[in-house]
């Protein structure tokens, strides 16, 4: 493995692409995230490492495996993208294998490992099973994504779902037994499976030790190997990657009120909400929980207005479906939607359509710092206010970049699934500290 200056991240979501790309700019690569694959161009001077977010996860397979092909080509083409990293998510949410395969395809790389685990966040993978927090990922939150649900949590039948009867035989794993043995061996296993054929190997890992020693294994390998996982094991490749670590200088910046817009409709979110609602020493702060009937219409001008008067100096402002989830609990909502023909999916839709449409509209009539919770809402919310590319500027949280848009808008992305009950509150208080007025 040769050290390399050309990094290319291909990811499903905004979020994803955005906490992986983090990982290589705190070794001091200089990082853009692009929302729009037709906004790439020879301008952008000095980039190291390009996140491709190809917003992919709940799309049909085919049409997923379509674009990540086509777009994984024109990085390579265009680009000249020596490395590639296939970010996937912990939960194991989206097209996954047929993703991975399109990558392998478009590279010629010989096999993937898949390591979906993200140990700082409490996400291992043991004997093949993911579990969060040491709860298996079908008994969790993701279990009740309403656009992909989790069902299981053996990896290798996960990703056999996604492939014909013919393509299952692709899928392998090594077990811990031998990750713990070193490098040595996970290379000579990975040597053989991938003589065998197997093109989508599951990786078992505990540890940050564990993605080092993996890492090591893909060095030792023969073979050329793509690695597809969390930004867990895209920490652990950076320095590998990308040789001599460079410091990122730390960022200052202007003094702006927050507009956090949650489409997480997670317990855990909810929790780090409530947090913030609750913290004595984070003032100004105005919540706007949305209900049911402001969900499926569009942003009515009392609302906008509200909101834009009150992004103002410090303030935050926090719009959010937290208390959504109680309401639709009643058989007033429940029937609403059935009689308005509107199922979980479409529910989720209309979220992130009020949200995107919010943002636009507040953002023509204030400046503010974007604080977004969820991955389709990320994405959704950055194109309403004209986001063609990120930068990453500076590390909030070990998973959580700022970024600067291509109008030089600040924006925090965050995965409604991340972070412990005080992430928002850690948040909120990095600009208390880094503020410059």
């Amino acid at each position: 493995m040769l050290i390399s200056n050309s990094i290319g991240i291909v990811a499903d979501d905004l979020t994803g692409a955005n906490d992986t790309a983090l990982q290589f700019f705190m070794k001091g690569s200089n990082t853009e995230i692009i929302l729009d694959v037709n906004s790439l161009n020879e301008n952008h001077l000095n980039v190291e490492t390009w996140a491709l977010c190809n917003e992919t996860r709940n799309i049909p397979p085919e049409d997923a495996g379509r674009i990540v092909f086509e777009t994984t080509k024109l990085l390579k083409e265009k680009f000249g993208i020596e490395y590639f990293y296939k970010k996937i998510d912990s939960t194991l949410r989206g097209n996954i294998s047929v993703e991975i395969l399109a990558i392998l395809e478009a590279t010629g790389y010989d096999a993937a490992i898949v390591a979906p685990a993200f140990v700082q966040e409490g996400r291992i993978t043991i004997g093949g099973y993911q579990l969060l927090k040491g709860i298996p990922i079908e008994r969790t939150d993701a279990a009740r994504d309403p656009k992909a649900p989790i069902y299981e949590s053996y990896i290798p039948d996960i990703l056999k779902r996604g492939l014909s009867e013919s393509a299952q035989k692709l899928v392998a794993s090594i077990e811990m037994k031998t990750i713990a043995k070193g490098a040595g061996p996970i290379a000579l296993k990975l040597n053989e499976l991938i003589s065998q054929g197997k093109k989508l190997i599951v990786m078992d890992a505990v540890s940050t030790v564990d993605f080092e020693q993996i890492v090591l294994a893909m060095q030792k390998s023969s073979c050329n190997i793509l690695p597809a996982g969390s930004a867990g094991l895209a920490h652990a490749l950076g320095g590998v990657w990308l040789g001599e670590i460079k410091q990122p200088v730390q960022k200052k910046v202007p003094l702006l009120p927050k507009l956090i817009l949650s489409g997480s409709a997670t317990s855990l979110t909810a929790l780090q909400i409530k947090k913030l609602q609750m913290d004595t020493d984070i003032e100004n702060t105005y919540f706007i929980p949305l209900r049911l009937d402001d969900v499926l219409k569009d942003p009515d001008e009392t609302m906008i207005e509200r909101i834009a008067s009150n992004l103002t100096k410090e303030n935050i402002v926090a719009v959010h479906v937290s208390e959504l989830e109680e309401e639709l609990t009643k058989d007033d909502a429940k029937n609403r939607l059935i009689d308005d023909g509107i199922t979980k999916e479409g529910l989720a839709t209309k979220i992130t359509d009020f949200l995107a449409k919010l943002a636009y509209e507040v953002k023509k009539r204030a400046e503010f710092i974007l604080i977004t919770i969820g991955g389709e809402t990320s994405y959704r919310c950055s194109k309403a206010i004209n986001c063609e590319y990120l930068q990453v500027v500076d590390a909030i949280l070990p998973s959580i970049p700022l970024c600067m848009d291509s109008n030089a808008q600040l924006v925090v992305t965050k995965s409604g699934n991340l972070g412990t009950s005080s992430t928002l509150i850690e948040i909120v208080k990095y600009f208390e500290h880094h503020e410059n007025e």
